[in-house]
């Protein structure tokens, strides 16, 4: 392995930035190096770089690769509740990973082989956005051996690792949270935002990771980082002496950012004095709007920021650009408007020219904490004053700006009320603000309280509930849930702020009429299989909210703050819309009482709520249907339908080009294969490629699929109905990976009992010995010891041998038990696909299988039977664990299925031979699965025992992959 050193640390820095690292950048990784441990805490003011905690965490893990005792985890969690923020840091891992891949530089070099070396698959670094509520597309937790960098929330990190992750199957729940608890480093940045969490961790930590008769190896940690700490940890590290003598910093440390104060005598209340304080905002960004410069506007409700961007964009259209950026926008549009907005206002980025047209950014608080922005004026509303620090961060960041300047805007009627989001801290913030002689917000100008005022400024300090060991018995409790089952939120966000959230999906080609009770909801399905709901294409809204708007009631103050709801929360009135809830198999019609924390609604494009691209629930204008291209990026695959209201909204889409008028008239289909159709197909196809004003991402989306059309391996063509106009429609789906990009189209979200009809045929015997193998390795590389990983390996050998029950098998081979008795060896996947659910219910009907009967249960009888089995394994009870377990059930009681004509299983491999009847009982309450289970938990802990779960889970699902990929380029 290629040698590294800690001092090639800034070599590494600097070929991926351009720029060498702060001292305290390198004081870090120096620290890591001789310790293997992160500090307590890493408490650094805004703008001194603490997203290069990242690069710092990529570099230690390559450092400790070939170590036998490892000390660097292997996944990188950065967790931080603004979604600006989010984006940024996986830009910044993205940047890591890019110069990983392409760098000569022989340290990089290094790194890469390295961190290669780490992964099975030779992968040097994973990245990924980890989001909630999306089936099937969550490819950050393909590996437990890979090494990774994920940005995520603190709802989507904190409800995984406790077992109930938002938007995560039950059966998968276990998987996610074992590989968040083991091996892996927390990142909480902005930990001011979070507390309670921060909170829960420190229980966790403290007790609960060590709390296991025969712990595993521990490489967990947590590491809060915040601009703004409220409570001082012992070993925290900050800037020194030559931290604040770097030119760079120096100068961002001394920066000035002079703040005006307005207030606003509203003329009546409510709407009138809201109307009043938008027209003094939009007053005081007028004014700035000049000469080139760049102006924030930042405002504390999502609605505020909408009212206030319509007024600029009409006074400004010619004069000015203006955008609006907010957090409640779907990834696809936000990520198109900052791509264009930060030439014009990153930090760094900008080329200040007096004669440019001035930019204004109207923005909520996701551009508050830690987005690395820069603006010559801000206007703010006034807020807390941690808020408001926050907000005046990105005015002047990094020290170069002479004529900087600020207002904080307030309405005077809220100093005599308490503000929904930030409490009498608001009030209490202006009125000490009035106080100071001068206000100014620069890191080195601004006067700080005394430390007893300080906390009537801030919001009241949220504190989660003692976190007993009776919550991690009822959460870790996955299949099935308990009646009884204690609300996550309140470990995340606290009692107060505790709200979880749900991801919003629009549709043109699902209609209102589609959902209605007795509707064709199968139709719905099948449309969303062809082209599944993506994260790129999701919105993220708080639960209430999306209730309230589903059954017609009124729009509540929406804030930016993840886990923050401000405004009533009111119970709906009336029914007025259906929504489709993706849940997997567990799919359907779902009214506002029954939508549940992380799930995925998809709804008609028709049904609005969407304006200027942000969540705007009053608006009724019909939103553009994003599934093509965000299928395309989160497969790498393209697609597309040619139904007239999807291709409709392309032609007037604002995202990024509109689709020629004539595009919207797809061809009219012919049955599948004929060949006027694809004749017809074809031509559409060309006029797309040729049209200018196309969007690029569907003109390339066209390109690759007229490539298809020439090639063995054409796309799929899906024949559907549009229920609307009684007509069909076309869905062209790419088998070719677009600019020869291969992703997985696996995910981990979600798994059902679908997973034996792959479409392509293995044997049962190979599978066994695949799945066997890549668990040892798996195992091997996440450091196990040495009887783990026999007990894994021993289990993935034997983990699908109740497949060769023959019922199963004639089902297999679509119901004729003659070929299953003919057949040389016994499969372990068929080549029925998964999708086609009438050829599979019909196979197993003819096969005689039971309905709902598990294999993985007869699987456990089987290995019960065997005394070689238990002398192999060094801990058999982990071993039949395992097996029981690796579809997520037996957590801690197995599924009941009548099995009324009971046969006798037989599977034979070398010295093995197994011998059990399908008539296991082990559904009943005193089998001992259940006994088992909570044996397993004391021993390993909570989170160890769903760590080895994990590991041999995902061992099958990837040798289930690499099954089908054989088959696909034997093809």
């Amino acid at each position: 392995m290629t040698s590294l050193n800690v001092r090639s640390f800034r070599t590494f820095f600097k070929a991926i930035h351009g720029v060498d690292p702060f001292p305290w950048q390198r004081r870090l990784v120096e620290r890591l190096h001789e310790t293997g441990l992160w500090p307590e805490a890493l408490d650094l003011p805004t703008g001194t770089g603490k997203t290069a905690a990242i690069d710092a965490a990529v570099f230690h893990l390559a450092l400790e690769a070939g170590k036998p005792e490892r000390r660097a985890p292997m996944r990188v969690l950065y967790v931080v509740d603004r979604r600006t923020i989010v984006d940024q840091a996986h830009d910044r891992a993205v940047r890591i990973q890019q110069a990983l891949s392409n760098s000569t530089e022989p340290v990089m070099v290094a790194v890469r082989e390295r961190l290669a070396s780490l992964s099975r698959e030779g992968v040097p670094l994973a990245v990924a956005i980890l989001r909630g509520g999306i089936a099937r597309d969550d490819g950050w937790a393909r590996t437990p051996d890979q090494p990774l960098v994920a940005v995520s929330t603190v709802d989507q990190v904190g409800s995984r690792l406790l077992f109930r992750g938002y938007g995560v199957s039950d059966s998968m729940r276990p998987v996610h949270a074992g590989l968040l608890a083991n091996d892996s480093l927390l990142l909480l940045d902005e930990v001011h935002l979070s507390n309670p969490f921060v909170e829960s961790l420190e229980q966790i930590d403290g007790r609960y990771m060590r709390w296991a008769e025969e712990p595993l190896p521990r490489r967990w940690q947590w590491v809060p980082m915040s601009a703004t700490p409220r409570t001082s940890r012992k070993d925290a590290l900050g800037l020194d002496a030559e931290d604040e003598a770097h030119p760079v910093l120096r100068r961002r440390l001394s920066a000035s950012r002079p703040a005006r104060l307005r207030e606003v005598a509203a003329r009546g209340e409510g709407e009138l004095a809201q109307r009043a304080l938008v027209g003094a905002l939009c007053e005081e960004a007028l004014e700035m709007a000049r000469g080139g410069r760049a102006v924030a506007v930042v405002v504390n409700r999502v609605a505020t920021a909408r009212a206030v961007f319509v007024i600029l964009h009409q006074r400004l259209a010619v004069a000015a650009e203006v955008f609006l950026l907010t957090g409640r926008m779907r990834p696809v549009e936000r990520e198109a408007l900052e791509d264009r907005i930060r030439p014009m206002v990153g930090a760094g980025l900008r080329s200040r020219q007096p004669d440019a047209r001035p930019v204004v950014v109207v923005a909520t608080q996701c551009i508050e904490a830690g987005a690395d922005l820069d603006f010559d004026g801000l206007v703010t509303e006034c807020a807390s004053l941690d808020a408001i620090r926050q907000r005046f961060g990105r005015l002047n960041r990094l020290g170069d700006i002479e004529d900087a300047e600020g207002v904080v805007v307030v309405r005077k009627d809220v100093l005599k009320a308490e503000d929904p989001i930030y409490g009498p801290a608001l009030a209490n913030t202006w009125s000490y603000l009035s106080r100071l002689p001068e206000v100014d917000f620069g890191l080195g100008r601004f006067r700080m309280p005394p430390r007893k005022d300080l906390p009537e400024l801030l919001p009241p300090l949220e504190h989660a509930p003692v976190l007993l060991p009776a919550h991690l018995d009822l959460w870790v409790q996955t299949a099935p849930v308990p009646a009884v089952d204690p609300d996550l939120a309140l470990w995340l966000h606290g009692p107060e702020r505790g709200q979880p959230e749900v991801q919003i999906v629009w549709r043109a080609d699902v209609s209102a009429e589609m959902l209605r009770a007795g509707g064709d909801h199968e139709s719905v399905l099948q449309r969303l299989e062809a082209c599944p709901p993506s994260t790129p294409e999701a919105l993220a809204v708080p639960l209430p909210a999306a209730r309230r708007w589903l059954a017609g009631s009124g729009e509540a103050a929406i804030s930016d703050v993840d886990g923050m709801q401000a405004g009533d929360d009111r119970a709906p009135t009336q029914r007025v819309r259906r929504a489709f809830a993706w849940r997997g198999d567990a799919s359907g019609v779902v009214e506002w009482g029954d939508v549940r924390p992380g799930d995925t609604l998809v709804v008609p494009a028709d049904y609005g709520g969407l304006l200027h691209g942000s969540w705007a629930p009053e608006s009724e204008t019909p939103v553009v249907d994003l599934g093509d291209r965000a299928y395309a990026l989160r497969r790498g695959k393209a697609i597309l339908r040619l139904h007239a209201a999807v291709l409709g909204g392309h032609a007037r889409s604002e995202v990024d080009g509109a689709l020629p008028g004539w595009a919207a008239s797809p061809p009219v289909p012919a049955p599948e294969g004929e060949e006027a159709n694809l004749d017809a197909i074809r031509d559409w196809l060309d006029g797309v490629i040729a049209a200018s004003t196309a969007p690029e991402w569907m003109k390339e989306a066209a390109a690759a699929l007229r490539r298809d059309l020439q090639t063995r391996r054409p796309p799929r063509i899906i024949n559907a109905r549009d229920a609307r106009a009684l007509d069909d429609y076309v869905t062209l789906v790419g088998r070719v990976p677009l600019r020869n990009e291969t992703r997985s189209e696996g995910g981990t979200t979600t798994e059902d009992d679908t997973g034996s009809f792959t479409g392509t045929e293995s044997t049962l015997r190979e599978h066994l010995r695949g799945v066997g193998d890549i668990a040892r390795e798996y195992a091997r590389n996440s450091g196990l010891p040495e009887e783990r990983v026999d007990d894994l390996a021993l289990a993935g050998a034997l983990h699908d041998v109740g497949k060769a029950d023959r019922r199963f098998q004639a089902m297999l081979r679509g119901g004729s038990v003659y070929a299953a008795e003919v057949a040389a060896e016994p499969l372990a996947k068929s080549s029925i696909p998964a999708a086609d659910r009438a050829t599979r219910e019909s196979a197993r009907v003819r096969a005689g299988y039971p309905r709902g009967a598990r294999h993985e249960l007869v699987s456990l009888a089987l290995l019960g039977s065997s005394e070689e089995v238990r002398k192999r394994a060094k801990d058999f009870e982990l071993v039949q664990h395992l097996v029981a377990s690796h579809h997520g059930h037996c957590r801690p009681f197995a599924p009941f299925a009548e099995d009324e004509d009971p046969v006798e299983v037989a599977f034979t491999d070398g010295a093995l031979d197994l011998r059990a009847s399908s008539a296991h009982g082990f559904e009943a309450f005193g089998s001992g699965v259940s006994d088992r289970f909570w044996g397993l938990v004391r021993k390993y802990g909570w989170f160890g025992l769903a760590w080895l779960e994990a590991i041999l889970r995902l061992a099958d699902h990837r040798r289930s992959e690499l099954e089908q990929r054989g088959a696909k380029e034997a093809s």
